[in-house]
């Protein structure tokens, strides 16, 4: 599977690029509102526990009868099952007030709740993070705001409108030569200064589709873009203007500078270079998850609904990382995961972002290879 589709010839890029597909396999039109649904949509089969399972084959017997979350919090986390038995891992998830993420208690060496008065925290940017998350009190007017959300009700006055769905086709997103296209009749070119903002709004809101086309645009080598700080209601209180109407800008010539730096592969998760998380639930991630990932819910940087926490609480939720080693971060589709790769973007680390279902689809293959090779030897 692919990020973009293999009409790359007008950018001088390899046709193939084998590294993510950001698409619903099963059900390839859900990818969308997996921006809100928390990539619920597509499931795999049985064969996920085994794909998931760090000890799985012969050294399965090393920990019977746990789950995928119990093996990795001890075999990756280092933590013990104090607090997490089979018994109570599930009832802990659910029990988590606004399904927000479990955190791990370094003293305590269990699983705490988070606060739910950590999101009504007054939330604090440094001048870097402002670099890639503009408060709405500094956007300027030279900025082209653009407006990704599905069927909004009011845009801010003067953006232009290309829901984040339009990139996409049956979950897949379109080749660069195509969106290029799509950019430049909207009137932006890669060196315009870009606010993206917006929501999935069908699915109840969310930063996701913002981050998700943020990391789309940089892959294209859009030079100066931020994210908006908030929402279009953010912007109304703030008593800036919106409006039902869009703006048209006369149509330019976008010339994308794809790169794939910021996109993993199957061949570079598999190598052990990266430090790989599962930003999807609990629950999800119990279910099968990549070896060696270790799980890190999205929702563990998403203040309410609709901000990225800040750097001081980004921070401890990814104090478990090691900063000077890269990471690779996945969701099923990796709609939701772009939120978290975002924030680890934000503070400074070398992160990618790739999607279970392709991870899931190559290691059917290799497994199926491997099996031949044997069959014939």
């Amino acid at each position: 599977m692919t990020l973009f589709r293999s009409c790359l010839a007008g950018v001088g890029i390899v046709t193939v690029i084998a590294l993510l597909m950001l698409a619903n396999v099963a059900h390839g039109g859900e990818a969308y509102c997996d921006a809100c649904k928390g990539d619920s949509g597509w499931s795999g089969d049985k064969a996920l526990d085994q794909i998931g399972n760090p000890n799985a084959g012969a050294a399965s017997e090393v920990m019977p009868g746990l789950s995928t979350a119990q093996k990795n919090r001890v075999g990756i986390w280092k933590e013990p099952l104090s607090g997490f038995t089979n018994g109570n891992a599930t009832k802990t998830a659910a029990s988590a007030p606004d399904n927000k993420a479990p955190v791990t208690d370094k003293a305590a060496k269990t699983v705490v709740q988070s606060k739910p008065v950590e999101d009504n925290a007054a939330i604090v940017r440094s001048t870097g993070a402002r670099s890639m998350l503009v408060p709405i009190e500094n956007v300027s007017a030279t900025d082209i705001l653009l407006d990704i959300s599905e069927k909004p009700p009011e845009h801010i006055q003067g953006s232009i409108a290309i829901p984040y769905t339009e990139f996409m086709n049956n979950g897949s997103l379109l080749s660069v030569a195509e969106i290029s296209k799509m950019l430049g009749d909207a009137g932006i070119t890669r060196t315009d200064p870009v606010v993206v903002y917006g929501e999935c709004m069908p699915c109840g809101g969310g930063p996701a589709p913002a981050t998700y086309v943020y990391w789309m645009l940089k892959s294209m080598g859009q030079e100066n873009l931020r994210v908006l700080d908030g929402t279009v209601k953010d912007w109304a209180a703030a008593g800036k203007p919106v409006t039902n109407e869009t703006a048209i800008r006369p149509s330019k010539n976008y010339t994308a500078q794809f790169t794939t730096d910021l996109i993993a592969s199957y061949d570079y998760v598999k190598s052990g270079s990266a430090q790989i998380i599962d930003a999807r639930t609990l629950q999800e991630f119990g279910n099968g998850s990549i070896p060696g990932s270790i799980n890190i819910p999205y929702e563990s940087v998403i203040a309410g609904n609709s901000r990225i926490k800040d750097e001081t609480k980004l921070g401890r939720v990814f104090s478990y990382l090691h900063k000077n080693q890269p990471v690779v971060v996945y969701t099923n589709t990796g709609i939701k995961g772009s939120v978290e790769w975002f924030a680890l973007k934000l503070l400074g680390y070398d992160a990618k972002l790739y999607s279970y279902a392709d991870y899931y689809q190559n290691n059917q293959i290799a497994t199926s290879q491997g099996n031949a090779s044997k069959a014939t030897a």
